[in-house]
């Protein structure tokens, strides 16, 4: 797993030291600061041993696992085009190859399966995370999966509370800290259906009170403002899903059925 997926996935661990050690990083990944562990701590201004501590939270042997991982993930491939065009296509290439390496297949099977044998799927979001939820509905809807998709804050409640044990609700929230998608969630758990959460961060209000919580990437890590596509992670895990779903005949048969009278209705 690369440096900035790293950072997402522990930051619920930081001290005021590591996160400094981590924005320190985030903003100056390559330099000759970065050739010794000494180097590193004194122009960032903490001990070596933060540092040490620092990496270890993230799951590395030592610092020098870190600066090679941090090395690796900063080798960037190029196009050829105008300026802008070669830019948008860099954080594309980044959030997908990070998202790549982030999301977790057996969280992506165990959402497959729950999928298949749930009676009733509510899919929730709101805002852009709801354009979401509701083509991951669209997708599954044809291939004969029971659900709805709901992008209104009251619709959420309602839909949560007619659930049951054998329903589930999967919730998209990019910071997991939407109120309306954290209350469907608590009135779905009351229910005892499966609460399953599609986010950014865990260690939320949200994760806290879903059963399966599947990691996605943050978008902000691009770090320019006018770039405002926050579901290019999310996308790519439906993507999956979907794919994986297909490959299933009876899924498959169903979706070349919808298929088939979509073309022959606008043949008509």
């Amino acid at each position: 797993m690369n440096f900035e997926n790293r950072i997402q996935q522990f930051s619920y661990l930081f001290t005021k030291a590591d996160e400094k050690i981590a924005r320190y990083i985030l903003d100056h990944p390559v330099g000759d600061h970065f050739s010794t562990i000494t180097s590193l701590a004194h122009v960032i201004g903490v001990s070596t041993s933060s540092i040490t501590r620092f990496s270890h939270k993230l799951d590395y042997q030592h610092f020098q696992d870190m600066k090679f991982n941090i090395q690796h993930t900063y080798e960037k491939s190029d196009i050829q085009n105008v300026p802008l065009i070669k830019r948008i296509h860099e954080y594309h290439q980044t959030l997908i190859q990070q998202t790549g390496e982030f999301i977790s297949n057996q969280k992506i099977n165990q959402l497959i399966d729950i999928l298949s044998n749930s009676e009733q799927t509510l899919f929730a979001g709101l805002g852009s995370s709801g354009l979401t939820a509701t083509e991951f509905y669209y997708r599954t809807m044809r291939m004969g999966i029971n659900g709805n998709a709901v992008t209104d804050a009251h619709q959420m409640k309602i839909g949560a509370s007619l659930l049951s044990e054998n329903d589930t609700l999967i919730a998209f929230s990019n910071s997991g800290k939407t109120e309306e998608l954290i209350s469907a969630a608590k009135i779905a758990q009351s229910q005892n259906a499966t609460v399953i959460a599609i986010t950014n961060y865990a260690g939320s209000e949200l994760t806290a009170n879903s059963d399966i919580v599947i990691m996605t990437i943050d978008q902000t890590r691009v770090n320019d403002k006018q770039f405002i596509n926050t579901q290019i992670s999310a996308h790519f895990l439906i993507d999956v899903v979907s794919y994986m779903l297909l490959e299933r005949s009876n899924n498959m048969n169903r979706y070349q059925h919808t298929r088939e009278v979509i073309l022959k209705d606008n043949k008509s």
